[in-house]
């Protein structure tokens, strides 16, 4: 498990530097409005992306470790074909939320198949986790990447700045699958929706926590762009552009660690699981923490070279985010253990009593409040989702996963 948990850093490194100098690029050169819009693309992805792991990425991760090679192909071939149709549900309501903020035809056609390739991307590598295939997951990963970053360079020469970044990490993401990709044998669609009922039980709940998540995680991104438009939401989002690298070092210890801890659990080795859980919540805590000290010694001239004057109160604006962060990270370290234990149906009351707590405290912007207050809100949220899950955890008992082996024919 350790040699797959420095790949899954390697390559959530890589995907943090990549996004993080991205967006470090856009925030240089383009307006606080252009990057309040490619924010509210990348949100839009973001949730879509929620959706995608609930029905599709999070069954792998606990369907496949520790089973027979058999029962791995009968669960690939039901998923892997719900993953061909979801795609296609997925890019059409991408396309809708993205007509919302600009009708120009090449922006929509860049933001949606960014949306598309990502989520086919996100597929393979969540297989190569499940089959404890780190490197595999790596090498789509850096295919994505070097691929994006020529695509872009190329394309900036040629068009604005945001479309070029769209553009380049639709083309990433869409040549690694190609690439790298593996193929697999898929079910007839009737019969594989048919058996997808098996998954659904738990993934209707997986969902539900994941769209109460987004509302309440997310949720601040619609309500600036409403209430204060997307120059505001630039400003907002610039500051959490630097906390970007530390959810995404929680999701790399959980991809390796949720199929770890599922499998401890499912031979119930009760003991070797929350051994699995504390160390790496306490390793990534503690990264975290090194992280923003690290910012903290740099921020002058962060401010000076980065900002350059152009976004007001953007210090307080990245303490608050990261406050709200270090809460959110906690979070997601303590909810992929409830996910390894298959507590769906529980964690999906977290994030509802979350997004209820921050969608209230989001109905202040409606008034002439700073528009960091949208932070607290989130911040809020945060805090009662870490509370709520430590509860689960201590309070309640974990039972085992029930093995799949004669629930597929």
């Amino acid at each position: 498990m350790r040699r797959a948990m420095t790949l899954s850093l390697i390559d959530q490194a890589l995907l943090s530097a990549f996004n993080l100098g991205l967006s470090v690029l856009l925030i240089r050169f383009a307006s606080p409005a252009e990057f309040g819009l490619f924010s509210y693309v990348v949100a839009v992805l973001m949730i879509l992306s929620s959706v995608h792991n609930a029905l599709v990425a999070t069954p792998i991760s606990v369907s496949i470790p520790g089973r027979p090679t058999e029962t791995k192909k009968k669960v690939l071939s039901v998923l892997l074909r719900v993953d061909h149709l979801l795609r296609g549900a997925l890019l059409a309501a991408a396309a809708l939320l993205i007509v919302l903020v600009s009708t120009d035809v090449a922006f929509l056609a860049a933001s949606a198949s960014a949306c598309f390739f990502w989520l086919w991307r996100e597929t393979h590598r969540g297989i190569a986790f499940a089959d404890g295939d780190a490197a595999r997951a790596l090498r789509i990963d850096t295919v994505a990447v070097l691929v994006s970053i020529a695509a872009v360079a190329a394309l900036w020469a040629v068009f604005p700045p945001t479309l070029s970044a769209l553009s380049g990490i639709a083309i990433g993401n869409a040549l690694a699958v190609l690439l790298q990709g593996t193929r697999h044998h898929l079910r007839p669609i009737a019969q594989a929706i048919a058996d997808y009922g098996l998954f659904w039980r738990e993934a209707r709940w997986s969902l539900f926590g994941a769209a109460t998540t987004e509302a309440q995680f997310r949720g601040y991104v619609f309500a600036v762009q409403s209430f204060r438009g997307a120059d505001a939401l630039g400003h907002v989002q610039a500051g959490r552009t630097l906390m970007g690298p530390l959810p995404l070092l929680a999701s790399a210890w959980a991809r390796v660690a949720r199929p770890a801890m599922n499998h401890a659990l499912t031979e119930r080795r009760t003991g070797d699981a929350h051994r699995t859980l504390w160390r790496g919540t306490l390793g990534v805590l503690g990264l975290s923490l090194v992280y923003l000290a690290a910012l903290y010694l740099a921020w002058p001239l962060v401010e000076t070279h980065l900002y350059q004057g152009r976004y007001p109160d953007i210090g307080i604006i990245t303490i608050a985010w990261g406050i709200a962060t270090f809460f959110s990270v906690s979070h997601i370290c303590l909810g992929t253990y409830l996910q390894a234990a298959r507590r769906f149906r529980p964690l999906a009351f977290v994030s509802l009593a979350a997004a209820a707590c921050s969608g209230t405290a989001l109905l202040v912007l409606a008034t002439s409040v700073p528009v960091f207050y949208a932070i607290g809100a989130v911040a809020i949220g945060e805090f009662v989702a870490l509370v709520y899950t430590l509860v689960l955890i201590f309070w309640q008992p974990i039972r085992a996963a029930d093995p799949l082996e004669e629930s597929l024919s």
